[in-house]
Formats: C-alpha cells, sequence, structure tokens
C-alpha cells in the first residue's frame, strides 16, 4: 500500500510537470545614415555602442517567458536615459517617459523612441511548440540626424 502511494504521487507529479514555453529575441540595430553613431545606453561609457555608416549590428540577446512577439524592448534600453550622438556632436535622448525635457529628444510615445515597442521591426525567425524565436531591428535615419542637429 505505501509503495503504491509513493507510485501515485510520483506519476502525478510527472503529469503535472509541462515543458515550459519560451520567446528568444535577437536585436539589430541599424545605421541607414552617411553617419557615425555612438549609443550611450546607461551612465557607463563601457556600454557604447559604435555604428559606422551603413553598419548593422546585433547587439543584445534575451529570452522571456511564454510565446510573444519578443520583448518590449531592447535590454540594453534598460529604464534609464539613452543617448544618441551624431559625429560626436550632435545628439537625442530617448526617455522612458511623456515628460517635457531640454531640446532634441524623443519622448517613450515617439515613434523613434527605443522604449517605444513600435520603433522595432518584428521578424519571427521560427516558431515551435514550445519555442519561438524573433529579431527584433531598430533603424536609425536621415530623420533621426536631423532630430538630432535642431
Amino acid at each position: 500500500m505505501k509503495k503504491s502511494k509513493y507510485l501515485i504521487i510520483g506519476i502525478l507529479l510527472c503529469l503535472s510537470c509541462r515543458y515550459e514555453r519560451s520567446t528568444l529575441s535577437k536585436f539589430v540595430v541599424s545605421n541607414n545614415t552617411n553617419e557615425v553613431i555612438r549609443i550611450f545606453p546607461t551612465l557607463s561609457l563601457a556600454d557604447t555602442l559604435l555604428l559606422l555608416p551603413n553598419e548593422t549590428k546585433e547587439f543584445d540577446q534575451g529570452s522571456n517567458r511564454g510565446l510573444s512577439d519578443g520583448i518590449n524592448f531592447a535590454f540594453f534600453a534598460d529604464g534609464y536615459p539613452v543617448t544618441v550622438m551624431f559625429n560626436l556632436t550632435d545628439t537625442i535622448i530617448h526617455y522612458r517617459d511623456t515628460l517635457t525635457h531640454s531640446k532634441n529628444y524623443y519622448k517613450e510615445t515617439d515613434k523613434r523612441n527605443f522604449y517605444n515597442t513600435s520603433s522595432y521591426s518584428k521578424e519571427i525567425i521560427s516558431n515551435s511548440k514550445y519555442t519561438q524565436s524573433v529579431t527584433l531591428k531598430y533603424v536609425f535615419t536621415n530623420a533621426d540626424y536631423l532630430d538630432a542637429k535642431k
């Protein structure tokens, strides 16, 4: 009787375990301008990302629980303002709020802001029952440069 009790508990434990679904996200940033871009994601200059004219780089990866169309924004955009500098002179700051700031900034609701999910093009690379791989791409355009130059 005691053995069958442990057997039943063991079977129930095995049946209650399910493979957890997950989404793997790869972040890509592309510079479609003729300008050199430096991205300062946090207060640390060690995290600076350099993009040469017309260059594309994979810059971050991550995963989250459940199947989705990717993480809401890039990991390097960690809630702090993200400064984007063009040619070491012109800057624009991406904020994770809707407040009014000093010149040359994007609010979170702006379509060009790192924190706005509509800023990224999303492509599902592979899709299975338990895992989905998504590439999220942010593209810098001449309009970004002109906004920074104001």
